[in-house]
């Protein structure tokens, strides 16, 4: 399929075609000589030698596929042999309509306020290949700037300098391409020209056409469907030579970037004199398929002179759409109940993308033809040129398009656990010279443990997120990112920032769970949080007041004594960032978020199960800050990690410490490591307190060493010593058959099966045992 004339064959039958064997059907009529070629047509035994069974491994049916990209996964399911995948793709690069690039032209629907502003931009960018380049307004604001021809098809002289610089009209500012010698415009006299169109007023002057223009119903999108009629018209059926040699006709807007060479391609696989209609499809429930305008719309010769035989019908009246009730109603939805009624049909095409790459994946955009919306093409032009270039080009930059130019996305982001030194790691990170901060630390915009569940549109990420880092130049990167403990919580978080920030780095520091909820409490004491911190609940807002009536810790550490003797199994337990059912929650089964935020392998399961291990770090705090030296060295594997150069970083102040509390970026708050590694907060807790959380989270450490090693991880729970003076007795209802899963031993209640053991909340998170 996607071949020549077969490809209208193949789309004949909706888009898709199925190989069979040997001798059924015929092959596809190529638009060359073979025997000119030199490339043998490959026969159907290369694909298959035997009949293909059923079922997988059987015969393949596919939709429009690239057929490059065809070729290959045929060869990766084993349907071709890389000799045979070899020979399909010379003959499939023979399959090619000639096509020079003069038959080809561009109409730009300029803006009128902007039009020598968006001359200037296309001519010096992608337009400089380009032979024929039309760039359409009204009249009146094209005689505005240049001298217009009389006559139903007003014209420019040639924008592109191939005479005297007096014959062209001055510029308002620097005229870049149009001074060019003659010697480099006579080799190759590009037809660029600013093409009048007869419209009626714009509605937004109401002015006295306004009036006229209103009470015939002329809206906004009306207007539109006026200026897409009169470029078609124009571009169709003006009398210049340069016009009737035209075979395909290519439609954009004005801030479309087109990409040439790739757009020659792509035409070369169709042949003009068959009727083709194609660009980015537009879909909506109920109505007919069309071509969505920005990017581009193309035509071919044959599909414009079908249109044009019904351009004074009814169904191509700009005043009389057809589908008055559908969302897209401007010039493309004009152009597609044209094409409907003149009988020329939607080809599924790609490459037409309506907004550029949101990051730097052009190695992924290898069929685009076009990008919609590049309001500056010169920053897109750069971008592209420097693309792959390492003298132009940082590789650790992942540009996005913001503010109408490039810039880097942020490199890394700590996830954290709350208390684990995630404000010692990054403000030891803004020590490097090639590091620059974020506004703040702690940006929590992607979820946290009161918003799991964000997620974050384009725009918003564009408007609320991005904003909020240094603009960083591909040509002169630094690296930035910040540092939301809460993201570990947040079941949304992995999806949605490898969807906007595919290449960003993570860094996750964990702690022996014992202290770490006990250091959170004391940092929520000096806060003045605790209370509204025990009451939240997923669906609740927090509460604004302070209060200074904390319960004592021991107190909380008795209630989480209770819901191992109430809800008896570890992973029905749920805190505030986590779904919950009712009968977890009539068992009790709820754990205050100091306690629920140590439950580590819930949250990290989904991250290591999304994140390429290349891209996430693990670190173990109670190591890393076991001395000077220790941090020393883990802040070297970190700034490798990072992609940093070797830097000497000062660790010996600890950060944001309960003595000493902040998290921002532009208020220091260190308190020397030394003195909080001799008072540590562990040996402040009362034994019995200690070992209520040691016996709570040992099947969670258990699960945590499994799931590290699982993915290849070094342990770190070894190191994690709560126990000593404990008797060894667990509180867990279950205690004698954890970690197995509670419901797999025939000791446990049937009435306990069925709250734990169901699909929804089994016992035991990743168990291989089926629930009852």
């Amino acid at each position: 399929g996607g071949l020549g004339e077969a490809e209208a064959a193949a789309d004949s039958d909706e888009g898709e075609t199925e190989w069979t064997e040997e001798g059924e059907g015929e092959e596809p009529a190529s638009p060359g000589d073979a025997a000119a070629t030199g490339v043998p047509v490959p026969s159907r035994s290369l694909l298959s030698a035997q009949p293909l069974p059923a079922g997988p491994g059987g015969p393949v049916t596919v939709g429009k596929v690239d057929p490059a990209h065809m070729v290959r996964l045929s060869t990766c399911t084993g349907l071709l042999s890389a000799d045979a995948a070899a020979e399909l793709i010379a003959w499939e690069a023979a399959q090619r309509y000639p096509l020079e690039p003069e038959a080809v032209a561009v109409h730009v629907m300029a803006r009128e306020t902007q039009l020598m502003a968006i001359v200037e931009s296309c001519e010096s960018t992608w337009g400089l290949p380009v032979p024929k380049l039309y760039y359409h307004v009204d009249r009146i604001v094209a005689a505005e700037s240049f001298p217009i021809s009389r006559g139903r098809w007003g014209i420019s002289a040639n924008l592109a300098a191939d005479a005297s610089p007096g014959e062209f009209p001055r510029w308002h500012g620097e005229p870049s391409l149009l001074n060019r010698s003659a010697a480099a415009a006579a080799a190759s006299r590009p037809r660029h020209r600013v093409a009048a169109l007869i419209l009626p007023e714009r509605p937004s002057t109401q002015g006295e056409h306004w009036t006229i223009s209103h009470d015939k119903g002329m809206t906004w999108n009306t207007w539109l469907r006026f200026k897409m009629r009169a470029i078609f018209d124009y571009s169709v059926r003006a009398h210049w030579a340069e016009i009737r040699e035209t075979e395909w006709f290519v439609y954009v807007d004005d801030d479309t970037y087109v990409l040439w060479e790739p757009l020659l391609e792509l035409l070369r696989r169709y042949d003009p004199r068959t009727a083709h209609y194609f660009g980015r499809p537009l879909h909506e429930a109920g109505y007919p398929l069309f071509v969505g305008g920005g990017a581009g719309i193309v035509l071919s010769r044959a599909a414009a002179d079908q249109l044009s035989a019904v351009r004074d019908s009814d169904a191509c009246d700009p005043l009389n759409l057809k589908w008055t009730d559908r969302m897209h109603s401007g010039g493309d939805a004009w152009l597609g109940d044209c094409a409907e009624n003149a009988g020329v049909h939607t080809d599924m095409e790609f490459g037409f993308y309506p907004q550029p790459p949101v990051s730097n994946l052009f190695s992924l955009y290898k069929d685009a033809v076009a990008f919609h919306g590049v309001e500056n093409h010169a920053a897109m032009h750069a971008a592209l040129a420097a693309n792959g270039s390492d003298a132009a080009y940082d590789p650790r930059c992942v540009p996005v398009f913001v503010d109408h130019k490039y810039n880097c996305l942020p490199h890394f982001i700590i996830g954290g656990v709350p208390k684990a030194g995630t404000t010692s790691l990054y403000k030891y990170l803004m020590q490097h010279p090639d590091v620059v901060s974020a506004e703040d630390k702690e940006l929590t915009f992607w979820g946290n443990f009161f918003t799991p569940k964000h997620r974050p549109g384009r725009d918003e990420v564009m408007s609320d997120y991005l904003t909020r880092f240094p603009k960083i130049s591909p040509s002169d990167f630094k690296v930035t990112g910040e540092a939301t403990p809460g993201y570990l919580f947040c079941l949304t978080c992995p999806t949605y920032i490898l969807k906007y920030m595919p290449k960003v780095r993570l860094l996750f520091t964990l702690r022996n769970p014992v202290p770490r909820a006990y250091s959170e409490y004391l940092n929520k004491v000096v806060d003045r949080t605790v209370v509204r911190y025990l009451a939240k609940r997923i669906d609740n807002k927090m509460e604004k007041e302070l209060s200074d009536d904390a319960p004592p810790f021991e107190s909380i550490v008795d209630d989480v004594a209770r819901t191992m003797g109430s809800c008896g199994s570890p992973n029905r337990t749920f805190s505030m960032m986590d779904e919950y059912s009712t009968e977890m929650d009539e068992a009790g089964c709820y754990v205050n978020p100091f306690v629920g935020e140590g439950r580590y392998a819930r949250y990290l399961r989904l991250w290591l199960g999304m994140v390429p291990k290349r891209q996430l770090m693990i670190l173990n705090f109670d190591e890393w800050t076991a001395s000077d030296e220790a941090a020393q060295a883990s802040m070297g594997d970190v700034a490798q990690f990072l992609q940093l150069s070797r830097f000497e970083f000062r660790v010996s102040e600890a950060h944001n410490t309960h003595a000493n509390r902040s998290v921002h970026v532009d208020k220091d708050a260190a308190s020397a490591a030394a003195a909080i590694k001799a008072q540590a907060v562990e040996d402040e807790l009362p034994v019995r307190t200690r070992c209520i959380l040691h016996d709570f989270f040992q099947p969670f450490n258990s699960d945590l060493a499994h799931l590290l090693a699982q993915y290849g991880y070094p342990p770190m729970t070894h190191t994690w010593q709560s126990g000593s003076g404990c008797n060894g007795t667990s509180l867990w209802r279950f205690a004698n058959v954890l970690p197995a899963v509670p419901h797999a031993n025939e000791v446990v209640e049937e009435a306990e099966q069925k709250i734990c053991g169901t699909v929804d909340h089994p016992c035991l998170a990743g168990s291989d045992v089926k629930a009852i």
